[in-house]
Parts: structure tokens; sequence; C-alpha cells
């Protein structure tokens, strides 16, 4: 076993517990972490920002024709209430969104076979629909065995309306079709939830080449009911035992370590942290941002969102250091987007579970499917990525997005949400 895997996974069974946004649980994670940084020998910095949101607190979902029956359903944080009292509306099932389906939608209350990409949601609020309802799980799910997570509306989505938004298990979907519904009731209180959530933020100063830096991070909330074992305890631990190292073995250039918190809901830690450190969207060299790992069933790899020359890089280090990791460009969901959407190009590492060999945000998220070995494995390879940037006599990598990746962070972000969009769209003058 790597020398780094057994206290990686014995810290990684301390910090299993759901710690979703701005609650108690995330907060005693963020001093969890910053108590074992401290005991590195490093000072760690707490950095708080507001989190906040339109949270569901009371959902109903009645169907009243042909027959009566009450669902379980949850709301959509940051969905529009319904007005005191509920709405009424037909019934429309949209296996598919169309032209079609989306006249024959209009003033309907409709369920969904998913969430709907930013232009069928742009489409869905131009029909005008009541309301709509997606499903949650798997067909094979049990009460017993399965949870109704709170869904979210996506911040790219808002701009093009709301209506009442709900969430069902697959299995009730699937019991409510069988009835062939034709009109149902709903009602959707909603309340603003505030809170605050952390980054915990840790710089290990540079030798000869401090004036040059990179950031290394992963967040560590979790959603709800899940213990955030593989999402994204796992990337806080590699994150954790790079930090060890590096109390042990300085760098020649700076290494800014950041534990995001609130990635879950739309990665507001490292849009926090980019807010307040812009001369890190200035100056950084890049960033290497850790998102799941740890599995024992599955395999490593590294997505990109650079340009061609930094993939390649990563390919050939890899290979020389040893590691048998994909790597591919894209942009990946998750913080380091929003670093790449700075211009600092993004080193995503995560780890994939062959079909239904893991279970992300559910309460199949646990130590269960963790290993102590590839933990050991998956640290080992942050060291010598990190090692091989931070030691370079000339950084091995150019400061670039390519043009392709540009546009691919400006659809992921959503129109008018981007600082990529913005800087392509500002005037010759604006830019002096």
């Amino acid at each position: 076993m790597s020398m780094y895997g057994d206290k990686a996974y014995k810290f990684l069974e301390k910090l299993s517990f759901p710690r979703t946004s701005g609650s108690e649980m995330e907060h005693k994670a963020a001093n969890m972490i910053a108590d074992e940084i401290k005991s590195y020998g490093f000072m760690p910095v707490l950095e708080p920002f507001e989190v906040k949101w339109d949270k569901p607190v009371r959902a109903k979902l009645t169907v009243t024709s042909p027959e009566a029956a009450e669902y379980t359903v949850t709301g959509l944080i940051n969905a529009a209430p319904t007005p005191k009292g509920g709405c009424d509306a037909e019934f429309y099932y949209m296996r598919l969104i169309d032209e079609l389906t989306l006249r024959q939608a209009r003033g309907k209350f409709v369920l969904l076979n998913g969430r709907p990409s930013e232009e069928n949601y742009k489409k869905l609020m131009k029909a005008q629909i009541a309301g709509f309802l997606w499903m949650n799980g798997t067909s094979r799910d049990t009460y017993e065995n399965s949870d109704l997570d709170t869904m979210r509306y996506r911040a790219c989505y808002l701009k093009h309306g709301r209506v009442p938004a709900f969430a069902i298990r697959m299995i009730d979907a699937m019991k409510l079709l069988r009835t062939h519904p034709k009109t149902v009731h709903f009602e959707l209180e909603m309340e603003e939830f505030k809170s605050t959530s952390y980054n915990v933020v840790t710089v290990v100063p540079g030798g000869d080449r401090k004036e040059e830096a990179i950031a290394v991070g992963g967040h560590y909330d979790s959603v709800e009911f899940s213990y955030g074992s593989w999402d994204n305890g796992a990337g806080t631990v590699q994150v954790l035992g790079l930090l060890e190292h590096l109390s042990k073995n300085p760098p020649r250039r700076t290494v800014k370590a950041v534990l995001f918190g609130s990635e879950e809901i739309g990665l507001e830690g490292s849009k926090a942290y980019m807010k307040a450190h812009p001369e890190d969207g200035e100056s950084l060299k890049c960033m290497i941002n850790l998102d799941v790992g740890g599995n024992l069933l599955g395999w490593e790899s590294v997505m990109v969102t650079a340009d061609t020359a930094a993939e390649n890089y990563l390919k050939g280090i890899l290979k020389e250091g040893g590691f048998s990791t994909e790597v591919k460009p894209g942009v990946m969901s998750s913080d380091g987007t929003v670093f790449a959407d700075y211009t600092v190009p993004a080193i995503n590492f995560a780890s994939h579970t062959p079909w239904q060999g893991g279970y992300m945000h559910t309460r199949y998220d646990n130590m269960d499917m963790i290993s102590a070995d590839v933990l050991g494995h998956e640290v080992e390879q942050l060291i010598y990525v990190t090692g091989r940037l931070t030691e370079a006599e000339v950084f091995p990598m150019e400061r670039k997005i390519s043009d392709k990746m540009q546009e691919d962070i400006v659809k992921y972000f959503g129109a008018g949400l981007s600082q990529t969009e913005e800087r392509k769209n500002k005037k010759p003058e604006d830019k002096k």
C-alpha cells in the first residue's frame, strides 16, 4: 500500500457524512479539514461567502382525474411557487421535446424524462407550460433503498422564466402513467434560504520560482442523503495528501490549495474564490482539480480544459511516470471549469466506475466503494503531476484555452453567465 493510502482512507472515514451547502455539517467538515492541514504545519484560512437560494418547503402533487391519487414529490430549488391553494392543469407526458409535443403541452403540467437542456427549457417556457415534473432514480428502486433528492434549476435557466417544478421517483412516475392521468393539482411553497459556506485556503510558498503559482483543489461538500465519500471526500483527501508531502518537500513554485464549499449547488465555492482573488485570474499558471476518486472498481482520467499542447503534455508525463490514466479534452462540471473561465488552464482529475459500479449523489456514495490502495495511488499521481509543474525550470504549459474549449465553456455556463463570453464581447476600447 502507498504510504498515503491508509492515512487518506482513515481521514475519509471521518469525513464521510452528509455535508450540504451552508449546513452545520458542512461547517464541521471545513473545520476538520483545517485542523488536519494545521497538523502539517500550515495555517489554512477559512474564507466565508454567502449562499442563498429559493428553497422548497412544501410540495404536493395529486392526480384529480380519472381517479384521485397523491404522489410523493419534492420541489426544485429556485422554482416558482404556486399561488396559495395551488394550481390545476391537464397532465401531459412529454416523451420527446419537439415541435409537435411543445404545441400539445401548452398550458399543461408536463412530465419530462429528465433535466432538459437549456435550449429545451427555453422552448418549454415559450410553450407556456403550467409546471413540470422530472424523474429521479431508477426503475428498479424501492422506497426502502432510495431517496428523493431536492433537485435544482441551473442558473442559466432562470433568465428564461420560472414555473412550479418538481421531482418524482421513477418508480412513482411509472405508477402514475399506468393510471392514464388527465388532470392534476399541484402545490409548491418556497422560502428564501441564506447561509454561509467556506473555502479552506492554504498557501504553500515557493522557493526560487515563488512568483509563479499553481492552484490545486477540490470540493468537500456533498448532496443531501449522500455520505460523499467518492464525491468528493476522495478528492479532498488527495489534496490533503499533497499538502502533507509539500510540508516535507517545499516546492519551487507557490502552491495555492483550496478546498471548496458549495460546489454541488452550482460551483459556488470556486466562483466565490475567484471573485475574492482576482489576482489569481491574472497570474495562476494552471489549476489542478480533484473531483471523485478512490473507487475500488474503475479507472482514473484527466479532463484537460486548455489546449491540445497541454493535453499532450499530460499524456506524456503520465506515461513517463508509470500512471495508466485516460487523458482527454473537455469541460468538466466541476470547480476547475470556473478557473478555465478566467483563462486558467484546468487539469481535472477524476475516477470512473463500470456501469452501476458506483452511485453518485445517492445514499450509496459511502465508504463501501472506497479502496485505500486506490486512494494512495491517486495521491501519488497528484504529487507526481504537481511536482512536474512546480519543479520545472521553465513552466511547461502555456496559459491558453483553445477557441473550441472557450465555446464549450460559454455553452456550459449559459449565455450571459461566463467570464469567457464577457471577454469576447468587450469592445476593443474596453480592453485597454
